[in-house]
């Protein structure tokens, strides 16, 4: 299993607009980070997560060559803006493209994205456009010949989906644990899992460093790689405060499970 960290970053990148960079020092090219986003690819299949504002660069950053389909872990900007350029991607490809998301946040990109959804009565079936599949709130389901679990986590008043793929999981954008979570979390080799708020916890649906020891303590996942860094972040100065196991990420980083 291959898995591709397209975009490390927060809801606003780093540097933010204006060039805002906090304690991300500019001149390290780890702290630029696109819109969190990763590719899984197994077995000649590319399973990609989320498609934020950045997707067409990260796209072409990382020379991706497919994708057969899409999770959206959930609706906000920074995790669903590139999807209305799926469609186009599936006649570049020459084939469709399944988009897997819950019901809580199919509901939001419909809202979103309304005119993604509407067909009219006498077309006749397209087989290179975008086939809309609904996830469990929890439970495995099936793509591409793989299978997975999922599981919702509250992310302040919405729910993002976490995605497990045989020992691997990928955990975005969550501020509490579900209360049954052991065996998406039990034996797994690599974990990435969202810590946007670094040193400093405050309630607005993310995760800080102390939440994130505990996962370490309760689960004992073998690798801890953490996405969704904001400025608060120096790719070399934070990483010097870590527990051994647990790293940071960044954009273009490839990790093998």
């Amino acid at each position: 299993m291959k898995i591709t960290i397209l975009g490390s970053g927060s809801a606003y990148g780093v540097p933010m607009a204006f060039n805002v960079w906090g304690a991300a020092n500019p001149a390290n090219p780890k702290n630029k980070r696109s819109r969190a986003s990763i590719l899984l690819e197994e077995n000649g299949k590319s399973i990609l997560i989320d498609a934020g504002p950045d997707f067409r660069y990260q796209i072409n950053d990382n020379n991706v060559q497919n994708i057969d389909s899409v999770f959206i872990t959930h609706g906000h900007y920074d995790h669903i803006a590139g999807i209305p350029e799926l469609p186009r991607a599936t006649k570049t490809l020459g084939h469709g493209i399944k988009i897997y998301a819950s019901a809580e946040t199919m509901a939001e990109l419909k809202q979103s994205y309304g005119y993604l959804f509407k067909e009219k009565a006498d077309a006749e079936p397209d087989s290179q456009s975008l086939k809309w599949c609904i996830l469990p709130d929890s439970g495995r389901f099936t793509t591409e010949g793989l299978e997975f679990e999922t599981l919702l986590f509250q992310h302040h008043h919405i729910h993002s989906s976490g995605f497990r793929y045989q020992n691997f999981a990928y955990v975005t954008d969550w501020e509490t644990l579900p209360e049954k979570c052991e065996t998406f979390f039990s034996g797994l080799d690599l974990l990435i899992i969202e810590c946007n708020n670094a040193d400093t916890p405050e309630i607005n649906g993310h995760s800080d460093i102390f939440k994130i020891k505990e996962v370490m303590a309760r689960f004992s996942p073998k690798r801890m790689v953490l996405s969704h860094i904001s400025r608060r972040m120096d790719a070399e100065e934070y990483a010097k405060t870590l527990p051994d196991g647990i790293e940071l990420s960044y954009d273009g980083m490839i990790l093998h499970v």
